[in-house]
């Protein structure tokens, strides 16, 4: 799309202001870093639980289902009612745990296990396509793993 060269100046000196005011960020609170190294697997059950509830219930909720469930593997075999029970606090419980539930037999379906580490060497179109592939992931869900856990996706 080629620009006028009005809107082309404009865009230009808007650059230029986020140029300057990243850089007084920078200079003032240093650059910051996402220190964010989750599994992707838990930062996409994490993420799910997230959904219509605070951080403060979704926190306690994921707490509770690694507790009752220490590895994804058990999660995956265990009834949906179980998964409800130890996430009942960040609530919409009975729908979360048939997602998760769900989520969990289609990766190990279509991966033959449960380590989602291939995505953070995937390319971003690819990874992308395979968490939003699964049911129940959306494009936010999706980038909030890349991001959190894969480093991907990133502004800079």
């Amino acid at each position: 799309m080629k620009l006028t060269p009005q809107a082309s100046a404009e865009f230009e000196e808007k650059k230029r202001q986020v140029k300057f005011v990243t850089q007084n960020l920078e200079a003032t609170y240093g650059i910051p870093r996402n220190t964010s190294h989750e599994d992707p697997l838990d930062e996409l059950i994490g993420t799910i639980l997230s959904q219509s509830t605070t951080n403060i219930n979704s926190g306690r909720a994921f707490e509770s289902l690694k507790k009752k469930f220490p590895d994804w593997e058990l999660a995956r075999r265990a009834r949906p009612a179980s998964i409800a029970a130890a996430i009942k606090s960040g609530g919409l419980a009975n729908v979360k745990s048939i997602v998760i539930k769900n989520v969990l037999n289609d990766i190990a379906a279509r991966r033959g296990n449960l380590d989602l580490s291939f995505l953070k060497t995937a390319p971003l179109d690819e990874a992308r396509e395979f968490l939003t592939s699964l049911k129940g992931v959306g494009p936010k869900t999706a980038a909030c793993v890349l991001l959190f856990s894969c480093q991907i996706g990133r502004a800079h």
